[in-house]
């Protein structure tokens, strides 16, 4: 294992340049309006969300599958391999990998149930081989790179720092999770992202610290305040575009544009 994130596989094969990720997005985009991408994107962080919440597990496993998930899209569609399968795979190895296994066919149950819990319109017609398999193209994918940094622990670090209030920490770890429906973690670091989450909080709660003690913490952290500033927009935007998000309505988009994609191939 990487002995911190600027070693890792994680900066040195999966952090992508504003103009990768907008070239990734254009395959997307050919069937789908950029909301409609935006709302996709929530959707399957919700799927893996609700499977972990049914298991009862951490939330920094969770947000392991998440990225598993988004990797295995980079240069595959979801007509290649059915996305609620692979989203049953990423948990299955986001356990194993967080040292936190569960049985196969717990995982096969579970997400059965999850599904059926968002919407009685997703079929889920897989067995513990179809996980077994679709795990092995996952780990293929991503050539074995499994390890990710995640904000949560950069959080952890800052709040032992300053000790934070419990408001705007729990804030700040809500806006983390939130983080996992857009793609930021390809672009910027773990670090930039929590720094971002915990400058939003403060905007929700202004906790203890004067503005100006504020101002001088940002400034001795040694961070580029226009990434933190970017970051903090599109969680801005994300929220904006959740306002209309229906979750109700994806399992049905979900189809369609996998239909788009097998019909233009």
């Amino acid at each position: 294992m990487a002995a911190n994130f600027w070693e890792s596989s994680q900066f040195q094969r999966f952090l992508l340049t504003r103009y990768e990720l907008a070239e990734i997005e254009k395959m997307h985009l050919m069937q789908l309006s950029q909301q409609e991408l935006v709302y996709l994107k929530i959707y399957v962080a919700n799927l893996i969300a609700h499977i972990g919440k049914r298991m009862n597990i951490r939330q920094e496993i969770v947000a392991t599958a998440t990225v598993y998930f988004k990797r295995f899209y980079i240069n595959n569609t979801f007509y290649d391999i059915d996305p609620y399968l692979m989203a049953a795979t990423c948990i299955y190895l986001a356990c194993k990998v967080e040292e936190c296994p569960h049985n196969i066919k717990q995982i096969l149950n579970e997400s059965k149930v999850a599904f059926n819990e968002i919407s009685a319109e997703i079929r889920f017609p897989y067995d513990i081989a179809d996980i077994a398999e679709c795990e092995s193209y996952l780990l293929e994918e991503m050539k074995f790179y499994l390890v990710v940094y995640h904000p949560y622990q950069v959080l952890l670090d800052i709040n032992e720092q300053v000790n934070l209030p419990k408001t705007s920490l729990q804030a700040a770890w809500s806006i983390i999770n939130d983080s996992y429906r857009t793609d930021m973690l390809f672009v910027y670091p773990p670090h930039v992202i929590a720094i971002a989450a915990l400058f939003l909080s403060r905007a929700i709660d202004q906790g203890d610290q004067s503005d100006l003690e504020a101002q001088q913490w940002y400034a001795d952290l040694n961070v580029e305040i226009t990434d933190v500033l970017q970051v903090v927009n599109e969680l801005l935007v994300i929220y904006q575009v959740w306002n209309s998000y229906m979750e109700d309505k994806m399992p049905d988009l979900l189809s369609r544009y996998i239909a788009d994609i097998a019909a233009s191939c």
